[in-house]
């Protein structure tokens, strides 16, 4: 029970953000462009939530609990100079296939080679980086298979696109808020508002 409550915790710190920049924009008269559908829009968001929650994101009291002090076994910058993990490479792959198939599903844009990598490349940097606040690895071989999860899940969303004759809508058209402040707000949520150690005290205290 305590563990359901920490992981709601951890979900409306993500969540509710992105509920509110989504609420915030939309009542300004649809600026930002024809409103995304909104259950795609919290299927993103809840996919968000899963690679922090699986990845470990680090937060703000990360930091302020372990310090900003990492030493040079926390990161490794050379591609495929460690012992090969193929299970680890295959799970940061299918981890990144729902980025790549769900960010030009809901910004036809962003259909493009370079900008999905790009995008999943960003996003998996993000992840690395704020790991380091929580003792965990920073590994070039997680942003590299990340990246080309990413760039797989493209290319399934075309593949689906065209077996279901949909490639010829518009394209070029914003679907909501832009995907890199959706998730950066999302990020910023969990950065800002989850603190594990502590939820998990007061969680114990009721507890006991």
């Amino acid at each position: 029970m305590q563990n359901l409550l920490l992981l709601a915790y951890e979900a409306a710190a993500v969540l509710l953000p992105g509920l509110v920049l989504c609420a915030a924009l939309y009542r300004r008269g649809g600026k930002t462009g024809r409103a995304a559908p909104p259950l795609l829009l919290l299927l993103f968001a809840i996919y968000l939530f899963g690679v922090f929650h699986v990845t470990g994101a680090g937060t703000l009291y990360d930091a302020l609990q372990r310090g900003l002090e990492w030493n040079a076994g926390q990161v490794n910058l050379l591609p495929f100079s460690r012992e090969a993990d193929p299970m680890g490479y295959a799970l940061n792959v299918v981890l990144f296939l729902p980025f790549g198939l769900l960010l030009p599903l809901l910004w036809p844009a962003l259909d493009r080679l370079g900008r999905v990598a790009a995008g999943g490349f960003a996003f998996s940097l993000l992840i690395e980086l704020s790991q380091l606040l929580n003792n965990r690895r920073t590994d070039v071989d997680d942003l590299l298979m990340n990246t080309l999860g990413a760039v797989l899940g493209l290319l399934l969303y075309r593949a689906l696109a065209w077996a279901g004759q949909r490639r010829g809508r518009e394209r070029g058209e914003a679907c909501g808020p832009a995907p890199a402040l959706y998730i950066a707000v999302l990020f910023a949520g969990r950065f800002l508002l989850f603190h594990e150690l502590w939820a998990a005290g007061l969680l114990y205290g009721f507890a006991g």
